[in-house]
């Protein structure tokens, strides 16, 4: 399994206060969520199915450390909440907002993806990972 981030990268992008004792294994659960994230992305791999480029793992990295910082302020790193769009108790009413994101992800985590590309929903021009393209 691969994991994005370590606990000294999710200190840099979201401080201190974001690292406890079960941000290891957070970092691996949200490593999990981002690699569902790019299942259809393409770019190009070492050995081990990290990202070779620069930008793409600098993009996995925080994508990671965002989605940790999302559970961290939505007190739900296993999307339960998710399930819900309204809640209400007595007469007080809750009703989650439309981000565009994977509410267990958060928004953040999706623009730093699509941002670096890696969420794109346009062809990539063949030549750019040695592809072959039409003449």
């Amino acid at each position: 399994m691969r994991v994005y981030a370590t606990t000294a990268d999710l200190v840099e992008y979201a401080g201190e206060a974001a690292v406890d004792d079960d941000s290891p294994r957070l970092l691996a659960r949200a490593s999990e969520e981002v690699d569902a994230l790019l299942v259809a992305a393409v770019y190009p791999v070492d050995a081990q199915g990290y990202p070779v480029e620069q930008g793409t793992r600098d993009a996995v990295r925080r994508a990671t450390c965002a989605v940790v910082e999302w559970w961290g302020e939505t007190g739900d790193p296993v999307g339960a909440g998710a399930q819900f769009s309204e809640a209400a108790l007595g007469t007080l009413r809750f009703k989650r907002a439309d981000t565009g994101a994977p509410p267990d992800i958060g928004p953040r985590a999706a623009r730093i993806l699509a941002t670096a590309g890696l969420l794109a929903h346009t062809p990539l021009a063949p030549d750019r990972w040695g592809l072959p393209g039409k003449p």
